[in-house]
């Protein structure tokens, strides 16, 4: 653990004023668990504002510290009041109770002490029982069908468990064999039944194991350890009494300080806390119900859950003796304990390792040639340095090109995850599976979780969700039903993944694109006015902070609001508030301290500058993938790197200022991942890793030179460092090379830049955005054209009649479909004009009425409501238009021409209009329509098969009476070229259409338009054109 003096409060020296104020005082904020505090410290070196000299900003932060305890959230009561920064005290206790170590993790440290201790004074293993151990599980090995060739297991004070050889064995030899049922992984899980409740332990373990298979490992491994040493026994008992779990001693924990092994250590830690408490949860197998999580299993009643240390204990046994199996002919992959594998030397590059063998069963092979008496060794996996070191105790012999350094950046997108696509892809990618229920909330929790951490690591200022949050915890602004005055969102709140006391309702309509903004998300969660008469909500009004002496939770309240007021007052002082959103957030959050002005819902400006660098980062890789290897580092880590480096301006090329990260803008400009942005972007990078490299090899406790002093002490014997002590000094010498090797291809990178030969996207893509724009006022002028056209609904035909000097003058208008005489009469008949006038009125009619031009496309498509209307497309016109219209009009959506609906519909428009073979005229019928257009019926290649149903599609689509149908199908069918032979082709189980095949038909023409309009596969075009030709020409050989 870090001392806790990295977190005492620290003097600001300003020149020509008193150094001792308390209103003086700035707490410097420690980064985020798990982040490289180097590598951000070096980032926000590159960021800070320049425009501002240090002065300039402690002073203003120092103005800060006065404001905030003199203003309306201290007056409250929710932080101390005074102009000597006493605020400054609960953001410090905070702070500190977060550096130490809770109850149990202390007592797991004291037991590792005792532990340690106790080893020592008995001077290592005790050799007469784990022998007795030993012969058990041979005994139980041998007795479940496992066989052991050529080796023989023992056991000794110097080096522990061992397998050595018996004779010379040659590579690829199987010294160890075992039935599948020996070893322990989540296919023999299925088996173990649970004790008093009828049912498998591996199906209860079933989402465990899909969570996290290490944690299903560990949970199996503790209810057979149990079962052994509480219960009935386990059909694993001897195997398991032989596993350890080893732990470092505490020189061996200050060697590794600093290293990534060290990092490593703590993550493994971590990842036992976490999934202690996700075991006891909802998804988790700890529960009374399940039996599984018992220590005690023959007892009915008692505890049902793994304690923090036995969860630690196990998760370590499993991760230093288990390997990953992989089964070639099936691809299947799983953790497994396998017996012996714990004993046997790991060797990396040694060759040999686990095999499937035909008879289902399971074997341990050498890589090399083993001598007699030789402990056997094989090749356990390719991981690092700092794996091999934490699983085996020792480093590798050899160089290991697969040790590498990485780097934690907020924003990158954990190994294998589908968050970005869950929440911001396409409507089908949000619709799988995989992105429902949990998942979905998962997705929600991480962005907002980033955007927390990233503003913390970062020198930003604080979410203005989380001062919301806090503040409405501690009852600042009323208590509920005040503050459901301020936001209904019960109306929406069914439909959100995360109840709202998790998220707030206006942040997640955000994070899910439903809201544009801020604004937009408090309208759909709570309306945009309160009352009848329409008036807008009042502002809201300030309340006393509740006692913390009474309220322990408003104690924790007190604390979070005063550790973002220091978050506020670190970028004042630091002056880092170079972006616009970030000082446009620094104004609200001194309005709400100073002036308690209540923060709007939901995320704002800087959260959603972030979220376009997030999706941005989406492209450059996993989190695994950031990382300094030997002479280099990686494409995806630099990519990264230009991400964070990235200022406002260049990111508006990418996605506009007004632009949300999940709109059409957002994408229309391609990112090249792995091109440099801008000579000045690239030069900050390079600055930053080498300012980031400089500070982690500052970090380690000793230099590379003292690291060769020591190495070369043991090998002279001056040292009598033990082994693991000195595998520990090996490994951190390691890092160092590879740490140095990268500050050479930085240097070099960096020439490379200056001298012009390394390629910047950022012009190209600037010209780019400008072609996107255009095209952009393009596409919204084209649909607002298309909106208006859609709008219309303009009459065939209209003529303004004059009355007579003392009657208004009236407008006969003729509607489409309906009978121009018919039309006439009404008309007359409802104005009292004489009937010789009938002839006149609609002569002067049709003289207006224009004839349609004929159609290039007709087609029926089924819209929302289920309805099937007609799309045309006439001769000439601009299909893409016409098909937008259509949609425009039968479409409900907010985008109807931008719908997923339209875009397939525009699709299968291309496909009938764009074909391999010619859509040849067949007929022309011209028709005179009862409102007078002169109509031109035109049958093309592949309509000609269903005649009624294009003629019905014909007559309502132009209005005309449907009892005619019939007889115009009859008369068409008469004008058609004569049918020679018919092809029934069933198009779904209960329709059916025949084919139809004229005399001197291009048969493949025929088929190839059937199929495009009735959307056949190729294996029904095939079969159709196969019993055209055999028709046409009877007697022809057909298979």
């Amino acid at each position: 653990r870090e001392s806790l003096a990295e977190f005492e409060l620290k003097k600001i020296d300003l020149v020509g004023g008193s150094g001792e104020k308390e209103s003086d005082r700035v707490l410097e904020l420690p980064s985020p668990e798990g982040k490289d505090s180097s590598l951000t410290a070096a980032m926000n070196a590159q960021t800070g504002n320049q425009l501002m000299t240090l002065h300039e900003s402690r002073a203003h932060a120092v103005a800060f510290n006065e404001d905030i305890g003199l203003g309306a959230i201290s007056k409250t009561g929710a932080l101390p009041m005074g102009s000597e920064g006493e605020w400054l005290a609960l953001a410090e206790s905070k702070l500190k109770k977060d550096a130490d170590l809770d109850y149990q993790s202390k007592l797991w440290e004291l037991g590792n002490e005792v532990a340690e201790n106790l080893q020592v004074q008995r001077g290592g293993l005790n050799i007469t029982h784990e022998e007795e151990l030993l012969t058990k599980m041979e005994t139980w090995f041998k007795a479940g069908g496992g066989k052991l060739n050529y080796v023989k297991p023992i056991i000794s004070k110097e080096s522990g468990f061992q397998v050595l050889a018996t004779e010379d064995m040659n590579g690829g030899d199987a010294f160890v064999s075992v039935p599948m049922k020996l070893i322990m992984c989540r296919q023999t899980a299925r088996n173990v039944l649970i004790a008093n409740r009828g049912k498998y332990l591996g199906e209860e373990l079933q989402k465990t194991f899909d969570k996290n298979e290490m944690w299903g490992m560990t949970i199996f491994l503790l209810h057979e350890y149990y079962k052994e040493m509480n219960g009935k026994g386990s059909k694993w008992g001897p195997f398991i009494r032989t596993l350890r779990m080893r732990s470092l001693t505490t020189p061996v924990l200050q060697e590794i300080k600093g290293t990534i092994a060290g990092h490593m250590t703590a993550q493994w830690t971590k990842s036992c806390d976490a999934f202690m408490w996700w075991s006891v949860g909802i998804d988790g197998p700890c529960s009374p119900t399940t039996g599984i999580c018992k220590t005690k299993p023959l007892e009915r009643a008692g505890e049902s859950r793994f304690n923090i240390h036995q969860i630690r204990w196990a998760y370590w046994i499993v991760k230093q003796n288990a390997i990953r199996v992989k089964q070639m002919s099936t691809g299947l992959e799983f953790i497994a304990l396998i017996p012996y594998y714990n004993m046997v030397d790991k060797r990396l590059g040694a060759g040999g390792g686990v095999t499937f063998d035909l008879d289902g069963s399971i074997s341990l092979r050498t890589g090399k040639v083993h001598e007699e008496a030789a402990p056997v060794g094989i090749h356990p996996g390719n991981m690092s340095d700092s794996e091999f070191f934490l699983r085996y105790f020792k480093v590798p012999t050899l160089p290991n090109p697969h040790t590498e350094i990485k780097l934690s950046l907020p924003g990158v997108i954990p190994k294998g995850s589908k968050f970005h696509y869950c929440l911001k892809g396409t409507s089908k990618e949000r619709n799988q599976d995989d992105c429902k229920a949990s998942y979905r909330s998962e997705s929600m929790f991480w962005k907002s979780k980033v955007l927390t951490e990233w503003r913390q690591m970062m020198n930003l200022p604080p979410r203005m969700q989380e001062l919301r949050m806090w503040a409405t915890r501690l009852h600042l602004y009323g208590g509920k039903e005040e503050m459901a005055l301020l936001s209904s969102a019960n109306r929406v709140i069914a439909g959100l993944p995360l109840p709202v006391d998790q998220m707030p309702a206006e942040e997640q309509l955000m994070l899910l694109g439903v809201a544009r903004d801020s604004a937009e998300a408090a309208l759909i969660a709570a309306g945009p006015v309160t009352g009848s008469t329409g008036e807008a909500p009042p502002p809201p009004q300030l309340y006393s902070a509740p006692d913390p002496e009474e309220d322990p939770e408003a104690q924790r309240g007190m604390e979070n609001l005063a550790l973002l007021a220091v978050q506020a007052q670190n970028v004042i002082s630091s002056g880092n508030a170079i972006l616009n959103a970030t000082q446009a957030v620094l104004n609200q959050t001194r309005d709400f301290f100073v002036h308690g002005v209540l923060p709007a819902a939901g995320l704002d400006d800087l959260d959603n500058f972030l979220l376009k660098k997030i999706g941005m980062l989406a492209h450059c890789g996993f989190e695994n993938d950031m990382k300094i290897v030997t002479n280099n580092v990686t494409d995806e880590l630099m990519c990264a790197m230009r991400v964070h480096l990235m200022n406002e301006s260049e990111v508006h090329v990418f996605c506009p200022k007004e632009a949300r990260v999940w709109e059409d803008a957002c994408t229309n400009v391609e990112f090249m991942n792995f091109t440099a942005i801008s000579e000045f972007n690239e030069l900050n990078v390079v600055n930053a890793l080498r300012n980031s490299v400089h500070g982690l090899l500052a970090s380690y406790p000793h230099t590379r030179e003292q690291d060769a002093r020591i190495l070369r002490d043991v090998e002279s014997g001056v040292s009598t460092a033990g082994p693991v002590l000195t595998a520990a000094v090996k490994l951190r010498a390691r890092e160092k090379d590879i740490l140095l090797s990268a500050l050479d291809f930085l240097a070099d990178h960096e020439a490379a830049v200056k001298n012009g030969s390394v390629p910047f996207q950022l012009a190209m893509k600037a010209q780019e955005r400008v072609d996107a724009d255009i095209r952009a006022e393009e596409h919204k002028l084209f649909m607002e054209q298309i909106q208006a056209r859609a709008a219309l609904r303009p009459s065939l035909a209209q003529i303004e009649v004059d009355m007579g000097a003392d009657r208004p003058k009236a407008n006969l208008t003729l509607e489409e479909g309906r009978d121009i005489k018919r039309t006439v009469q009404l008309f007359c008949q409802e104005h009292n004009i004489k009937a010789g006038f009938e002839a006149k009125l609609e002569a002067a009619l049709k003289e207006r009425v224009v004839s349609p031009t004929p159609l290039l496309l007709m087609m029926g498509a089924i819209i929302s409501t289920g309805d099937r209307k007609i799309l045309a497309i006439p001769e000439g016109s601009n299909s893409t238009v016409e098909t937008g219209v259509f949609c425009a009009k039968y479409d409900s959506s907010k985008n109807p021409v931008d719908s997923d609906w339209c875009r397939a519909l525009m699709k299968r428009v291309d496909e009938r209009l764009n074909t391999s073979f010619q859509r040849r005229i067949l007929l022309v019928v011209p028709i005179d329509a009862p409102d007078s257009r002169k109509l031109k019926l035109v049958i093309r290649e592949g309509e000609q098969h269903d005649l009624m149903q294009f003629v019905q599609d014909f007559f309502e689509l132009y209005h005309m009476p449907m009892e005619s149908v019939s007889m115009m199908a009859n008369e068409v069918n008469k004008r058609l070229p004569g049918v020679v032979t018919q092809v029934p082709v069933g198009i779904n189980p209960r329709r059916s259409v025949t084919a139809r095949f004229s005399m001197n038909d291009n048969i493949t023409a025929v088929v190839e338009a059937f199929a495009n309009f009735y959307e056949l596969d190729s294996t029904v075009k095939v079969a159709i054109m196969q019993r055209a030709r055999y028709n046409m020409a009877p007697g022809t050989f057909m298979v």
